[in-house]
C-alpha cells in the first residue's frame, strides 16, 4: 500500500494486518456457526438506515472546497446506517452500562473526474463512518491485534486486553500499559455516555483523512441546534435504539445534521495521525460547517426490504475520493480487514 509522505508505516505492519483479516473470518465463522448468516465484523447490530439528502452548503468557504465539497450546493443521495459498534448482535445496554454507537454514512454518486481509491460494487461512493465519541478506544494496531486475540481465545470477552492494569503480565511494558490506560479511558468515557435516540447525538470520524494535497481533516455530524439531552428509558428493551429510531422516524418532521470539518496542515504538531486516540481541542480548533445531512420523515425502518438493503451496504472509509484519503494504522488496518469482512459476508 502506498502511503502519504506524512505517514510512518513500521516495517511489520503489512504481516500484523494480514493476521487482523484473519482473525477477523474465524471470529465471524465462531460467532455466526451454519448455517447461520455470517453478519459484519464490527457494528453488526443495526438499529436500522434511512435515505438522506446531503448538501454542501452554498455559503462554504473557498478553502474548504475540495473534494466532495468542492461545489457549493451540490447534493446528493445517501444512506445512513445507525448501528452499536459491539462486536455480537445482544441488548443495546450490557450489565446497565452503555456501548458505543454508529453512523455510517454513505454518500452516493459523488461527481467530478477525481479518482475513488476503492469502488463500491461498481459504483463511486464517499463513506464517512463516525461513532458517538472523538477517538478509538484503541491507539495502534498491536493493540488491536492482541484484542483480537483475546476475543477469539475468550469467546469475545475483553476484559483481559485490560488485565495487566491490574496484575503483572508477561511481554506487557511500562509502554504498553500507558496505551491500555488511554484505551480504558476512553472504554470508560463510553460506558458513562447514554443514548436514548441514535438520532439525537453527535458523531465523529474518530481517525485523521487527507484534505487535498497537504492538509488533514477529522469530521462529524451533529444534529441542527445541536445534540439532544439523552434520557435512557426506565425498563429500556434490549432493542431500544431501533425502537427509538423507528418511532421517530414514523413522525413528519424531517432530522437535519450539520455535517462539520476540523482542517489542519500537515505539518502541524499534534495531528496524531498514527494514534488513534488522538482528539483535537476543538476551541483552538473549532469544527466548521460544510454540509447537511436531510433525513425526510416519515420513513418506515422495519420492513424486510429496508432491512435487507440495509444489510447489503457495505461500508468503508476506502469508499473515497482521494482528496479524503484515510490515513493512520487503524485506517491501513481498516481497508483490508472490512474487505474481508463483506467479502466473508458473500460468501454462500
Amino acid at each position: 500500500m502506498t502511503s502519504c509522505p506524512f505517514e510512518k508505516i513500521p516495517q511489520q505492519e503489512p504481516g500484523q494486518i494480514e493476521e487482523v483479516a484473519d482473525l477477523t473470518e474465524k471470529l465471524q465463522n465462531k460467532r455466526y456457526p451454519k448455517p447461520e448468516r455470517i453478519l459484519r465484523g464490527v457494528h453488526p447490530k443495526s438499529h436500522g438506515c434511512v435515505a438522506a439528502n446531503f448538501e454542501v452548503n452554498a455559503d462554504i468557504d473557498q478553502s474548504l472546497q475540495v473534494g466532495l465539497f468542492s461545489r457549493p450546493g451540490a447534493k446528493y443521495q445517501a444512506w445512513v446506517r445507525f448501528s452499536n459498534a459491539s462486536a455480537t448482535v445482544g441488548p443495546d445496554l450490557v450489565d446497565s452500562k452503555n456501548g458505543s454507537r454508529g453512523m455510517a454514512l454513505k454518500v452516493l454518486d459523488v461527481a467530478g473526474d477525481e479518482a475513488v481509491l476503492l469502488d463500491d460494487g461498481g459504483a463511486r461512493s464517499q463513506d464517512f463512518l463516525m461513532i458517538n465519541t472523538p477517538a478509538f478506544a484503541f491507539v495502534n494496531l498491536p493493540d488491536y491485534l492482541r484484542l483480537n486475540q483475546i476475543l477469539l481465545e475468550n469467546n469475545d470477552d475483553p476484559s483481559m486486553f485490560f488485565a495487566p492494569l491490574g496484575t503483572e503480565v508477561p511481554g506487557i511494558t511500562e509502554e504498553d500499559i500507558e496505551r491500555i490506560k488511554r484505551s480504558a479511558a476512553v472504554v470508560g468515557g463510553i460506558q458513562s455516555k447514554p443514548v436514548a435516540n441514535p438520532l439525537g447525538v453527535q458523531y465523529f470520524g474518530a481517525a485523521p483523512f487527507l484534505f487535498g494535497a497537504d492538509r488533514i481533516m477529522r469530521f462529524s455530524a451533529e444534529p441542527v441546534g445541536g445534540a439532544q439531552p439523552q434520557v435512557l428509558p426506565d425498563d429500556p428493551s434490549p432493542n431500544y435504539l431501533r425502537e427509538a429510531l423507528a418511532a421517530q422516524m414514523s413522525e413528519t418532521s424531517d432530522i437535519v445534521f450539520d455535517f462539520k470539518l476540523q482542517v489542519r496542515g500537515s505539518d502541524e504538531e499534534g495531528l496524531g495521525i498514527e494514534d488513534a486516540t488522538t482528539v483535537w481541542d476543538e476551541e483552538e480548533f473549532p469544527f466548521v460547517n460544510v454540509a447537511t445531512i436531510t433525513v425526510s420523515a416519515p420513513q418506515d425502518v422495519g420492513t424486510e426490504t429496508v432491512k435487507e438493503g440495509c444489510e447489503q451496504l457495505v461500508f468503508t472509509p476506502w469508499h473515497s475520493l482521494e482528496s479524503h484519503r484515510p490515513l493512520g494504522r487503524i485506517n491501513r488496518l481498516r481497508k483490508q480487514v472490512y474487505q474481508t469482512s463483506a467479502d466473508h459476508r458473500e460468501t454462500p
